[in-house]
């Protein structure tokens, strides 16, 4: 668990923005500091007693109560306003809370746990209200900190408020007493003040963004008052106004210790309509317009000269209608429009619709364009035919209708990576894909799975966990925009291709590919074959997973299922060494193996779902050790020379070395962590995690961890074990290559500055790379070597 005291000290994550939830029309700001109080006479604390004094204070409360408010305050063009957030927590021991924060209200009154999350755009989450036993005691872990105890919707929101969780809220459940000893050099004490009518000690954090004060109750040691560093929020508002203001307040109004609650505080009334839930699910997204896929009746616009022009003439070719008006949203629309028009390739006219009021000089609409450099044909909305048959709900709207003159593409408002959206779905039109068709497929497969993950829901499970997600078809093919991709060779010596691993020894290089399962192929690096190998495993035994490594003593192959009951380590000559487990008794399967390269022997890493945790062999097939520090796992990956991150579906992944020691951690907050891929030339890494329910990601992350970004990819039933991913060269550029759930072969530059896809139509089966980076790319009747480059 994070200290709290790191928290109050954060700053440098503060945004300009936090969650609106009170009248913002009052002009001044509450509880401004009062005057100096001079000292009194009691000897002065120095700043570690004091830090020590105020966690003691919440360590040992046995009841707390206060009405907190975070209030931002902004002063830009002389004028002044103010965000108000209530920060109100309640707290009885050992169970009882409420908590009013952001969108977030909390209850627990010891006998269930009852949260609602109140968000206009989702209509309060779909009404759902998360209901749950009340622990036996509460703490940070069950709200926000412990992936496998709390609500994924719920602790994103509360750490990822504008300051964190509340920050009494933070102390009161602290665990254990933090040690202050490295941070209070930061720290000095200044000037006692009086702060809504309680005298306090000021206690001042210098940090990289300016001070951070906290204002400390001098009787009982509760913090009455945070006032936040400025920066960087301050140099952000300054670029537009030199004389811009700004602060960040927390006052904890009426902050009180060990006064009785009355127990009526703790409770929450659910409503009738309410859906009681066990997680919060995400709710679907509506379809963007009703018309989506449909063609629209007849219509007429009019000219600037007051010519009426029917649709037929207007939708005689692909056509992009945009509804603008004199407003910088209209020009940001209408930039990306004249980014799109220059790719003259696409056949897509784009026309714009002036929904100006009428008294409007057509004059001054085409001089008000011509500054914009928008260079369309331009129509009055004289019939409303935008609300009437579009059913925009403004300007700017943007509408493609295909060459049927059925709309193919829909979306309200300005975005500044609409012309490649546009660029993207008419190409796809191009190939005669109907992408309304392919939307709303999506759209209600969405729908279903939001449907599916809320009756699991409200019937107690973890939609997290225990839903699958749905199954997907191949793509159809389609190639790199971005990215050229070079066929250097392609073969079909390999019967029915499978797995792929490459062996690397010195500058040596050896291609494996399994054979339907019961064979194993050896390539050399111009795609001719070397070997085919039939297994020795048994005559029912088809294996479709596949790991190699050296040592001294030579080749070691490791093949086993997902989910399989035994794994098999073959020898140079691919004959079987052992199987493991060498017992018959059954376990819940088997989740991942991977192989550590040694000098003298190679180590086997092998993974177990349920309740087995994971285990280390040597070449003789005994057991070296066991790692139970992560049950239930799920994948391996290695991640570094001789380090294998264990990874279980939770945020986090441990890293052990070859003796089953953990060495470090990498974690990827507010998501699923599936699986990793280690680059070794950068030594940065790519995951594939769960970011919702409904969405899969690549993410890239920096040697030390951080996430640098990331990558949506469509839901998708989760591979079982280690989705396919490598590392990649782009040309001089390193990269990521990863395959979609529906066999769509996705690059990334490692920056991520460009991504592309492609598709060949029929799913991948194995994933490797050789050479400085090249992709070998096992197909059901081929395996392919691709290089990547930037297309010029």
């Amino acid at each position: 668990m994070r200290v709290w005291i790191v928290l109050l000290a954060l700053a440098a994550g503060l945004m300009l923005g936090c969650e609106k939830s009170a009248d913002l029309a009052e002009k001044s700001p509450s509880g401004s500091p009062g005057p100096a109080v001079e000292p009194e006479s009691t000897p002065a604390k120095s700043p570690i007693e004091l830090l020590q004094a105020m966690a003691s204070a919440y360590a040992q409360a046995d009841s707390y109560f206060d009405q907190g408010k975070l209030r931002l305050s902004r002063t830009l063009a002389g004028e002044t306003t103010f965000d108000d957030v209530p920060f109100a927590v309640k707290l009885q021991r050992p169970n009882q809370l409420r908590v009013d924060a952001y969108q977030v209200t909390i209850a627990c009154d010891g006998n269930r746990l009852v949260a609602k999350i109140f968000d206009e755009a989702t209509d309060e989450m779909d009404h759902q209200a998360l209901v749950r036993p009340a622990p036996e005691q509460i703490d940070a872990a069950t709200l926000y900190i412990d992936p496998q105890q709390s609500d994924p919707i719920l602790s994103e929101i509360l750490v990822g408020g504008i300051v964190g969780p509340p920050p009494t809220l933070e102390m009161l459940l602290a665990k254990e007493m933090p040690d202050f000893s490295q941070e209070a050099d930061n720290y000095v004490v200044g000037v006692d003040d009086t702060i809504n009518g309680r005298r306090c000690h000021r206690l001042i954090c210098q940090t990289p963004n300016g001070p951070l004060t906290m204002y400390v109750d001098a009787e009982n040691f509760l913090l009455r008052r945070i006032e936040y560093p400025q920066e960087p929020m301050l140099s952000a508002l300054k670029q537009s106004d030199p004389n811009a203001k700004i602060s960040l307040v927390a006052d904890f109004v009426n902050a009180s210790i060990n006064d009785p609650i009355h127990e009526n505080e703790f409770l929450y009334n659910i409503h009738g309509g309410d859906k009681q839930v066990a997680y919060f699910v995400r709710p679907a997204q509506a379809t963007a317009s009703p018309l989506l896929g449909e063609k629209p009746q007849p219509f007429s616009l009019e000219r600037l000269s007051g010519e009426k022009i029917a649709s037929t003439e207007l939708l005689a070719a692909p056509t992009v209608l945009a509804w603008i008006n004199d407003h910088p949203s209209s020009r940001l629309m209408t930039d990306q429009l004249t980014r799109f028009a220059a790719d003259a390739s696409t056949g897509v006219e784009v026309k714009l619709v002036s929904v100006d009021p009428h008294e409007t000089p057509g004059a001054q609409v085409l001089q008000r364009l011509e500054q914009w450099g928008a260079n369309f044909p331009v129509y009055r909305d004289a019939d409303a035919v935008g609300q009437m048959q579009f059913r925009i709900p403004g300007a700017p709207t943007v509408v493609l209708l295909d060459d049927q003159g059925r709309v193919q593409f829909y979306e309200a408002g300005a975005s500044p990576d609409l012309a490649e959206r546009l660029w993207d779905i008419s190409k796809r039109l191009t190939g005669g894909e109907n992408v309304a068709e392919t939307t709303l497929a999506a759209v209600q497969a969405e729908k279903k799975l939001y449907q599916a993950a809320l009756a699991a829901s409200m019937a107690g499970k973890n939609p997290y966990r225990d839903l699958p997600l749905p199954s997907v078809s191949a793509a159809a093919a389609r190639e790199f925009d971005k990215f050229a991709a070079e066929t250097v060779w392609s073969t079909s010596d390999v019967e029915s291709p499978g797995a792929v691993a490459v062996l690397r020894t010195g500058d040596a290089e050896r291609i494996f590919v399994l054979d339907g399962g019961k064979a194993i192929c050896e390539l050399d690096a111009e795609g001719k074959l070397v070997s085919r190998h039939v297994l020795s495993l048994g005559e029912d035994v088809v294996v479709d997973r596949m790991r190699v490594a050296a040592s001294d003593k030579g080749l070691r192959v490791a093949l086993f299922q997902p989910n399989g009951q035994r794994l098999w380590l073959l020898d140079e000559n691919l004959e079987p060494l052992f199987r493991y487990p060498t017992s018959d008794a059954v376990h819940a399967g088997i989740a991942d193996a991977q192989l550590l390269s040694g000098f003298e022997q190679t180590t086997l890493v092998v993974a177990f779902q349920g309740e087995i945790g994971a285990h280390g062999i040597d070449e003789s097939g005994k057991r070296l050790w066991s790692f139970r520090e992560m049950l239930q796992l799920r994948d391996l990956a290695p991640v570094g020379p001789g380090e294998i991150a264990v990874m279980d579906a939770s945020s986090r992944a441990l890293v052990i070395d070859r003796q089953g020691k953990v060495r470090r951690e990498i974690g990827l907050p507010q998501r699923s962590l599936l699986s990793l891929c280690h680059d070794p030339v950068s030594g940065q890494l790519l995951a594939l995690a769960l970011a919702e329910i409904e969405m899969l990601e690549f993410d890239a992350l920096a040697k030390d961890g951080a996430q640098v970004w990331s990558y949506p990819l469509p839901a998708a039933e989760l591979p079982q074990v280690s989705p396919k991913m490598a590392a990649v060269s782009i040309g001089e550029l390193r990269g990521w290559c990863g395959l979609g759930p529906d066999g769509t072969v996705h690059v990334m530059q490692a920056d991520g500055a460009a991504t592309d896809r492609m598709a060949f139509g029929e799913m991948p089966l194995g994933l490797g790379t050789v050479g400085s980076g090249d992709l070998i790319i096992a197909l059901p009747d081929r395996v392919v070597r691709l290089r990547l480059a930037p297309r010029r």
